[in-house]
C-alpha cells in the first residue's frame, strides 16, 4: 500500500490574504535522470564580468596603453565618462586631461612630469622623464582591505640609469599605507614584491591610491603594473571561488558570448609577456589577455565545474576551432598536447563540450551570416573537430527568436536559420543553442507587477516555443532533439521593475529550470547569464563581492543532490497577463513546484515557487510513496518588492533564510509568502 505523507507549509506572516494551494508528488512515478548541467553558468569576457571582477587584480589599466585604445563602436563618448567618473571618484584632478597628453588611460600624473606613450612589439608602454624633483603617476584602486591587508605587486619597468621607484598605496587624503621600492635599470625586468595596507580607518568601499615615484633626472619606461590581493587563489577572487564552489557549479561556458566570435585563442595562452594587449573585439574594454583557457580551466578545477568552450566560427577558421581542441585534449606528446605540456598542464583538461559560435544569425556579431552560409560553415568545423577528438560532444549555434508584445521576432537575417542548419547537415547535428533574454519591450513606463506577469507568461509558453524553434526544424531532419540554452536571463532595462537582478530574475530562473525538469531530457544544458557584473548572480563593486537573489536561486538547484524528476500535481489560483510587454496568456498557475529525487531513493528536493506579487500561499504538499524523519531542511529567498536589488552598501537586502521544520506526524503547516522561491529537502527514515 502506497504511504501517503501530507506536509503543510505555514510561515508567519504579515498579509491579511491567504490563498489555498495543493501540490501532490508522485514518487512512484519517475522520469529519467536529468543532467546536473541544467545548471551551469555562463561568463564572458564583457565590462567587468573577467577584469575588475572575478579576476582578483585591481589596477584599472595594468598594461598602460592609452585611452585611444578603447573600443568606440556605438559607445559614443563612453570613454571620457569613465574617466571623468575615474577623476571625480578618486579625487585625480588631471586624469582626463592627462590621458590626453602623453599619459595612459586611468594615470594621472604630477606637473612636473613630461610622458610619452610608446610600443614595443606587441606592447605599449609608458614613459615618464623627471626634472629636478621627484615626480610620480598614480591610478585609483579599490582594495578588499576588510579581507585583507596583503597585497602582491609585479612591476615591469626599466630606466635609463640604475634607480629605484617607490610604489605606495596612499588614501585619498594622500596618506601613506604601505609603500616598497622596486630597482631598476636599463634592461626590461619584471619584479615582485608585497606590501601590507594599514589603516585603522578603512571602511568598506573606500577608494585608495596606487602611486609609482620615479627619481630626479630620470627617464622610467613602465610595461606593466599588478596588483593583487594576497588572499586570491590562482589569481581569481577567494569570494568568488567560495561562492562557485558551495553551489556545486557544474558546468562553466566561456570564453563568450559575442566576444568569441573575434577572440583568437592562442593570444590567450603562453607567458603573460608573451601575449598581446588588444581591444576587446565585441564590447568597452580592453583585452590584456591576462585570462585565457588555462586559466579558465584551473578556475574550472577550483570549483569543480565542468568547462564548456565556444568557438569563434565568427572571423575564425575551422583549423584554429580544431587546434583549441587539441590544446586541451591531446596527450603531451602531439604538438598542441606539447605546447599546453610547455605552459604548465602535462595532463589534457579533456573538454568535452564544444559550441561552434555565438549568435552568428545577428548583424551584431562579428563574422554574422544567413542560415545557408552558417550550414555550411558548420559542416567544415564539426568534422574538423571531431577529427581532433571523436569523444566530445558538439552544439551547433542556432536561431535567436524573442517574444514581444505578443509577437515572435527572429532576431536576425534569417528566419529559416534552424531548418538550413538541419537540411544541409543532417545528423552531424547533435545538439542546436537557444538564448533567451526575455523583457527588453519593458519600458520605463511599465508597471512591475503587469511585466512580471507577462515574464511569467513567456514562462509557461517556453515549451511551445522550444518546440517550433528547435525541435521542429530538428525532427524534420529525422535527429533526435536536443538543445543547449547556453544564454539565459530576463532582461527588462529600467531599474524601476524586476529583472535578473533583483527578486524578479530569481524567481524567473526558477521557473525556466523547471521546465527544463520537465522537458523529459529534450534540455540538455543551461548556462545562465552570468558569472559576476553581467546579468545576475554576483556583482563586484568597490572591491566588495555580493550576491543578487538569482545566486541563491540557482543555489538551491545546484547545490542539492536529486537528479531524477518526480511527478508534480499543483492545484493552484491563476492568472492572466496582459502581453504588453511579452505574450498574453491566460490560466498562469500562480504557484510553480517541481521535484527531484537523489540517485539513493533517499533524499526528495521539493522547489515551491509564489509568483504572486502580492497574495501568500497556503501550501498542502502531498508526497505518495516516501517516508520522511521528522525534520526536513527549509530554504528561502523573497522579498515584497519586484524591484528591490542588493547593493555593495547593503548586500543583504535580499537573503535567503535556513530553516529547520519540523514534521509531526504527516502534517507540516507553511505559509509561502508572495514573491517567494522555497526549497525542501526530506531525507528517508
Amino acid at each position: 500500500m502506497v504511504k501517503l505523507l501530507t506536509l503543510m507549509f505555514c510561515f508567519a506572516l504579515m498579509q491579511d490574504v491567504v490563498a489555498q494551494v495543493q501540490i501532490t508528488v508522485g514518487v512512484n512515478k519517475k522520469d529519467k535522470p536529468i543532467s546536473r548541467n541544467l545548471f551551469g553558468l555562463f561568463t564572458e569576457h564583457l565590462g567587468r564580468n573577467v577584469y575588475g571582477g572575478a579576476w582578483a587584480q585591481v589596477v584599472e589599466n595594468p598594461e598602460f596603453v592609452p585611452a585611444s585604445y578603447w573600443p568606440v563602436r556605438d559607445y559614443g563618448n563612453m570613454m571620457e565618462q569613465k574617466l571623468q567618473q575615474s577623476q571625480e571618484t578618486f579625487k585625480l584632478t588631471n586624469l582626463v586631461n592627462d590621458s590626453r597628453n602623453g599619459f595612459a588611460a586611468y594615470w594621472a600624473s604630477s606637473d612636473n612630469l613630461h610622458g610619452r606613450l610608446l610600443k614595443e612589439g606587441i606592447h605599449d608602454f609608458q614613459q615618464i622623464e623627471t626634472g629636478d624633483e621627484v615626480g610620480y603617476i598614480q591610478s585609483g584602486v579599490f582594495l578588499p582591505l576588510h579581507r585583507t591587508e596583503g597585497y602582491e605587486l609585479t612591476l615591469r619597468a626599466r630606466s635609463n640609469n640604475q634607480t629605484k621607484v617607490t610604489l605606495q598605496i596612499l588614501d585619498l587624503d594622500e596618506n601613506v599605507l604601505g609603500e616598497t621600492n622596486f630597482e631598476l635599470n636599463s634592461a626590461w625586468e619584471t619584479n615582485k614584491k608585497t606590501i601590507k595596507v594599514r589603516t585603522s580607518e578603512h571602511q568598506k568601499g573606500d577608494a585608495y591610491l596606487l602611486r609609482l615615484l620615479v627619481e630626479p633626472g630620470t627617464v622610467t619606461e613602465f610595461a606593466r603594473i599588478l596588483c593583487f590581493p594576497d588572499d586570491h587563489i590562482d589569481g581569481w577572487e577567494p569570494e568568488l571561488v567560495a561562492l562557485l564552489k558551495n553551489m556545486k557549479l557544474p558546468l562553466l561556458r566561456f570564453p563568450g558570448g559575442n566576444f568569441v566570435s573575434g577572440y583568437h585563442w592562442m593570444d590567450g595562452v603562453g607567458p603573460i609577456d608573451e601575449r598581446p594587449v588588444l581591444p576587446n573585439p565585441a564590447w568597452h574594454g580592453m583585452e590584456w589577455n591576462h585570462v585565457g583557457t588555462d586559466e579558465w580551466i584551473n578556475l574550472c578545477r577550483l570549483v569543480g565545474a565542468t568547462p564548456m568552450i565556444c568557438v569563434n566560427a565568427g572571423n575564425g577558421t575551422a583549423e584554429e576551432a580544431a587546434n583549441w581542441v587539441r590544446y586541451c585534449n591531446d596527450p603531451a606528446n602531439t604538438s598542441m598536447g606539447k605546447l599546453r605540456a610547455e605552459n604548465g598542464h602535462k595532463e589534457p583538461f579533456n573538454v568535452k563540450i564544444w559550441e561552434v559560435g555565438n549568435e552568428l544569425c545577428g548583424e551584431w556579431q562579428i563574422g554574422f551570416t544567413d542560415g545557408d552560409d552558417y550550414a555550411r560553415r558548420y559542416a567544415m568545423f564539426a568534422p574538423q573537430l571531431l577529427k581532433a577528438d571523436s569523444s566530445i560532444s558538439l552544439v551547433a549555434n542556432g536561431l535567436i527568436q524573442v517574444l514581444e508584445k505578443s509577437e515572435l521576432i527572429s532576431r536576425g537575417v534569417d528566419p529559416e536559420w534552424n531548418y538550413k542548419l538541419m537540411e544541409h547537415n543532417g545528423n552531424l547535428v547533435r545538439s542546436v543553442s537557444v538564448h533567451s533574454l526575455v523583457g527588453r519591450a519593458v519600458d520605463e513606463n511599465a508597471d512591475p507587477v503587469e511585466a512580471w506577469k507577462d515574464l511569467v507568461a513567456f514562462i509557461e509558453n517556453y515549451p511551445d516555443f522550444l518546440h517550433n524553434l528547435v525541435v521542429e526544424p530538428m525532427e524534420q531532419a529525422n535527429v533526435k532533439p536536443k538543445v543547449a540554452i547556453t544564454e539565459l536571463m530576463d532582461w527588462p532595462q529600467p531599474r524601476s521593475v524586476g529583472n535578473v537582478t533583483s527578486i524578479s530574475g530569481a524567481l524567473w530562473y526558477s521557473g525556466i529550470i523547471n521546465t527544463c525538469i520537465r522537458s523529459n531530457g529534450l534540455v540538455e544544458l543551461v548556462t545562465r547569464s552570468a558569472l559576476m557584473n553581467h546579468g545576475g548572480g554576483l556583482r563586484k563593486d568597490r572591491g566588495i563581492i555580493y550576491s543578487q537573489p538569482v545566486y541563491w536561486s540557482h543555489f538551491m538547484y545546484s547545490s542539492q543532490n536529486g537528479t531524477i524528476p518526480l511527478d508534480v500535481k499543483t492545484d493552484s489560483p491563476v492568472f492572466a497577463s496582459t502581453g504588453k510587454y511579452v505574450i498574453n496568456k491566460e490560466n498562469i498557475s500562480t504557484v510553480d513546484a517541481s521535484a527531484l529525487l537523489d540517485e539513493t531513493g533517499n533524499s526528495a528536493s521539493i522547489f515551491i515557487c509564489n509568483r504572486d506579487a502580492e497574495t501568500a500561499q497556503k501550501v498542502e504538499l502531498t508526497i505518495e510513496g516516501f517516508n520522511p524523519k521528522k525534520e526536513a531542511a527549509l530554504m528561502m529567498i523573497e522579498s515584497n518588492d519586484l524591484a528591490l536589488r542588493n547593493s555593495w552598501e547593503n548586500p543583504e537586502t535580499i537573503a535567503p533564510v535556513f530553516d529547520k521544520i519540523t514534521v509531526k506526524g504527516n502534517t507540516v503547516k507553511y505559509t509561502i509568502p508572495p514573491l517567494a522561491l522555497v526549497r525542501i529537502i526530506l531525507d528517508s527514515e
